[in-house]
């Protein structure tokens, strides 16, 4: 199954979204893969955007399923006061806590990327959160990101992949930062021994069969190959790659390409 779903369909149903345990406090959700429905965990990927209000804060808490969190826009701290301005890769196992969020004078903005979709938050602060706790590894970490300037990214002249995680996992999670030069290729890790992949493209653009996919986007991969539903995908593209998938075949577009390249665990129950 494919899906391509462009900011310029995703955006204009940016919602407004209540706090489960505090009905005055809202922010805005877009969603662009799967839906945020509480209740039950769903094997299918699921990718939003959130956008914190000014002074806002998400209380410490934790949820079923792994997640990757990149901040993208605005500026606020993460865990205990830690600043996590743009672009910060944060990772966290499932039944993990973390927390406060806290978003600056101008916002906080983040992507959530998950392999599965979750049942939702669980607050470290509600009575018996401990018991609904699963064991885990309890892994949690956060990288933050220098992305090139225009002229340096253009002037590039070969590929890197740097890892942004400071250890191996055994289960095939990983982090790397992947930049390429004016309309190079490159093929990304293999996917097939992992939870499955997300690219979230962050400077240039990402190319496929003459068809660009800059900021903003987000497309469903199965193997390898880019199907899409509209010929404009602009701004922050998400890519997710299957665990049973071929390797993503990447193509920077004219002006280069910076693009995260997100690993997740393999499934403990499969």
């Amino acid at each position: 199954m494919v899906q391509a779903v462009s900011s310029v369909e995703a955006l204009p149903r940016r919602i407004i979204t209540r706090s489960k345990t505090e009905p005055e406090q809202w922010r805005w959700r877009t969603d662009f893969i799967g839906e945020v429905k509480y209740g039950e965990i769903v094997p299918r990927p699921q990718v939003f955007l959130v956008e914190m209000r000014p002074g806002e804060t998400i209380l410490p808490h934790y949820h079923a399923v792994d997640q990757f969190q990149i901040f993208v826009a605005g500026s606020g701290s993460l865990v205990r006061n830690k600043a996590a301005n743009p672009v910060t890769v944060h990772y966290v196992d499932h039944d993990t806590g973390y927390g406060p969020v806290s978003a600056g004078a101008q916002g906080f903005s983040y992507f959530a990327l998950r392999p599965k979709t979750d049942s939702g938050p669980v607050y470290l602060h509600e009575p018996g959160y401990r018991e609904k706790m699963k064991p885990g590894k309890k892994r949690h970490f956060n990288e933050q990101i220098t992305l090139s300037t225009e002229p340096v990214l253009l002037s590039r002249d070969g590929v890197a992949l740097e890892p942004l995680t400071k250890e191996t996992h055994d289960d095939g999670l990983g982090a790397w930062m992947m930049r390429l030069g004016p309309d190079m290729r490159t093929a990304g890790p293999n996917p097939q021994a992992s939870g499955g992949q997300f690219y979230l493209v962050l400077n240039g653009s990402l190319e496929h069969e003459a068809e660009s996919y800059p900021a903003w986007s987000v497309v469903y991969v199965v193997n390898g190959s880019l199907e899409h539903e509209a010929e404009s995908y602009p701004a922050w593209s998400v890519v997710y790659v299957g665990p049973s998938d071929l390797a993503l075949a990447v193509q920077a577009g004219p002006k280069g390409l910076e693009v995260l390249v997100l690993q997740c665990a393999r499934d403990e129950a499969a």
